[in-house]
């Protein structure tokens, strides 16, 4: 992990980080939603930004180890898990990629009984049916070489990659 605050400000991404958050920092305006409990919670002084690339380093600047709620953002990650995990032919008859002009919270579904897109609950819901479909599928293919393997075939292992400079 290289934080903007130390030796890595060398690195652009870690400048550029850096920069953006000094200018965004000062910006209060806004308010805190409160339209949901969780959200009512957060702290309006926290401002933090991470990013991780592909190869796996993370650069953070700010309150980025602080947790907090994402809400409707989870659906477009669980789209794309759903898009890796059971494919796009897979995840296209199930959910359609067309504006709704619902709000998020819509359940409202298209003619042919799906939801119009994954970024409404209705969609987010079927997205993550795929999900589990994807991994009982995994589970029921995996499972004799998982039983031979290992008595706890459910641990796992992960690994960070090294931290390399420049």
């Amino acid at each position: 992990m290289v934080s903007a605050n130390e030796s890595s400000v060398e690195l652009p991404l870690a400048r550029f980080l850096a920069r953006c958050h000094t200018e965004f920092s000062a910006d209060h305006s806004g308010e805190v939603a409160t339209y949901i409990p969780e959200l009512a919670l957060a702290n309006p002084a926290d401002f933090g930004i991470a990013v991780t690339t592909v190869d796996g380093y993370v650069y953070e600047v700010g309150d980025s180890a602080v947790p907090f709620t994402i809400q409707s953002i989870s659906k477009a990650f669980v789209f794309a898990l759903a898009l890796d995990l059971a494919g796009a032919e897979r995840a296209e008859a199930v959910v359609g990629v067309e504006p709704s002009g619902d709000p998020f919270n819509s359940i409202r579904l298209r003619s042919d009984n799906r939801p119009f897109n994954p970024m409404v609950n209705a969609g987010a819901i079927a997205c993550t049916a795929l999900l589990y479909e994807s991994e009982e599928r995994a589970r029921s293919r995996a499972w004799p070489t998982r039983s031979a393997a290992s008595p706890d075939a459910s641990s796992m292992s992960t690994r960070r990659p090294s931290n390399r400079s420049g």
